[in-house]
């Protein structure tokens, strides 16, 4: 019996890129991506300044604070640094 070759069907999406904001230690000047749906839970979540950008702790130097070189915030502020 002849062997039958099967094809696997692939689906060839291209997936969408998760938007993201970029952030930017001030410490030791690393940048990171974080996604932008993140960014904006914390923010809706923080009680803080609203003039104050959302930050979080650097992962490489573990001393500094990431904020976003640009970020529209949930009430429209922009945050830009």
């Amino acid at each position: 019996m002849p062997k039958v070759k099967q094809h696997k069907h692939k689906k060839l999406f291209k997936k969408k890129a998760e938007p993201s904001v970029r952030f930017r230690c001030a410490s030791c000047n690393s940048e990171e991506m974080i996604p932008k749906e993140v960014v904006d839970f914390f923010d809706i979540m923080d009680g803080g300044d609203p003039s104050v950008p959302p930050r979080f702790d650097c992962k490489f130097c573990f001393n500094g604070k990431i904020e976003p070189i640009h970020y529209i915030g949930h009430d429209g502020i922009v945050y830009e640094s």
